[in-house]
């Protein structure tokens, strides 16, 4: 059951989703989609992280990385593309850098994430007569929850595999998602940028900061 968060004003509707549910997630969506009559923007942004090896990984966490990470932004975006069709828009995708880097214990997530890169691709094919952009953005260490034990407890060694030497800020994914969204990127569709400081750029990311 989709439980609504009643707004302050007309403007503004919350909605409390399970992602990995197709029927809440279809259930919410249609009823933005006719309270405004329109999407513009759609960002696939909901996700979970646990990580297992894969011998002792249960049924019900593969599920979860699969299902929340994969599945739900495919509910969500099935779900929005008829509110889109007829004035066109734009869908931001978000990936991972455990997509193209994978790590030990993250392949449920990594291979997730590794499937919405493939989705913006082919979405972008199958959307662009609507002029729907799709483009997707993938993360490394962004100063956020999900990230909260690398920045507290790894952070010197996290930093030494960044160019730039910092981590990540909300701010920096909203200025690329801002970006996709405008109109200076109209002609941009099927991409993803990686969002993480240069990470893994070279060998030796950090080498420069010793001269």
């Amino acid at each position: 059951m989709v439980e609504e968060v009643k707004p302050d004003r007309e403007r503004f509707a919350t909605y409390t989703v399970d992602v990995s549910d197709s029927g809440q997630v279809t259930s919410a969506i249609e009823d933005i989609g006719k309270r405004f009559g329109k999407i513009d923007i759609l960002i696939n942004n909901a996700g979970v992280l646990h990580k297992g090896m894969i011998e002792t990984s249960t049924d019900t966490h593969m599920q979860l990385m699969v299902n929340v990470n994969l599945m739900g932004p495919m509910y969500c975006t099935r779900a929005a593309v008829p509110y889109m069709k007829e004035k066109g828009g734009n869908i931001i995708n978000v990936a991972s850098i455990l997509a193209t880097f994978p790590n030990t214990g993250s392949g449920a997530y990594g291979a997730a994430k590794a499937g919405m890169i493939v989705l913006t691709r082919v979405w972008a094919a199958e959307l662009a007569p609507y002029n729907i952009r799709v483009n997707c953005y993938a993360p490394g260490v962004l100063n956020t929850p999900m990230a909260e034990d690398v920045i507290k407890n790894r952070a010197e060694s996290k930093l030494c595999q960044i160019p730039l030497r910092r981590f990540g800020e909300t701010d920096d994914a909203f200025n690329l998602v801002s970006f996709f969204c405008s109109e200076e990127a109209g002609y941009i569709t099927g991409q993803t940028i990686g969002l993480d400081g240069g990470i893994w750029a070279t060998q030796t990311p950090t080498a420069a900061w010793k001269l």
